[in-house]
């Protein structure tokens, strides 16, 4: 695993763990916040690309 992967699956845990999305089982909930959590950092970490150039 990438150290980005790591860390969007350890972003992800502490989310689902705090927030209960309510009919859907733990399993699809930590994958919705896994995809949440990579797309926000990948507009994140493109936004910081932008400004350093």
């Amino acid at each position: 695993m990438t150290d980005r992967s790591t860390l969007v699956k350890e972003l992800a845990s502490r989310i689902n763990a705090l927030l209960d999305i309510p009919l859907i089982n733990e399993q699809n909930e930590q994958i919705f916040f896994e995809l949440v959590i990579g797309i926000l950092m990948d507009l994140f970490l493109d936004e910081l690309d932008k400004q350093l150039l």
